[in-house]
């Protein structure tokens, strides 16, 4: 396992980009591939995969991320097609971005696969009803929130995966990355 990169993931509301920031407070390298991707999915080289794929998605040319994002959380194979289209290219990136960092990287990770194999890795986590009640208070629609959450692995594939941290409490919360990291570098 690569020493320099710690994978932070976990179902859709549980608390990533929190952590990410708490992370980034402290001073270390942090990367959300979410962005990564979406800076691919927003680029030229994407628009003929999109217009072949998902044609809906292209709106005047431009892409339109919410189409792309109704379409694919309803239909396992349509995000089966995204995701073998956008996998490699973050990869290439990624890897790219962990070669330019002499420190540790935290990378924030929706959808992990397979690096949790490659990468240490911590899965952040809130019982479902929390996560359910985050994402109405943050405006997604309850259709959109269900989608999303059965699109995605189970509780039991989560807590296998890596070191856990609940997020219940924010201050809590902190303590417990802080604690995380500092058993990381020492380790």
């Amino acid at each position: 396992m690569d020493k320099k990169v710690i994978v932070i993931t976990g179902p859709i509301g549980s608390g990533k980009s929190k952590v990410l920031s708490i992370i980034n407070r402290l001073g270390y390298n942090t990367v959300d591939l979410d962005v990564v991707s979406g800076d691919i999915l927003l680029s030229e080289e994407s628009k003929d995969f999109l217009s072949n794929n998902f044609p809906s998605s292209l709106i005047n040319g431009d892409v339109s991320r919410e189409n792309i994002a109704d379409i694919v959380f309803r239909d396992k194979s349509k995000l089966e097609i995204l995701e073998n289209f956008l996998h490699p290219k973050v990869l290439i990136k990624l890897n790219d971005i962990i070669q330019k960092n002499d420190d540790i990287t935290f990378i924030e990770v929706s959808a992990p696969k397979n690096l949790h194999k490659d990468f240490h890795t911590v899965v952040i986590w809130a019982s479902k009803e929390e996560r359910i009640k985050r994402l109405i208070d943050r405006g997604m629609e309850i259709n959109d929130i269900k989608n999303r959450i059965k699109s995605q692995p189970t509780d039991e594939w989560w807590h296998s995966i890596g070191a856990l941290i609940i997020n219940n409490d924010l201050d809590q919360l902190e303590i417990d990355i802080k604690n995380y990291i500092n058993g990381f570098i020492n380790e």
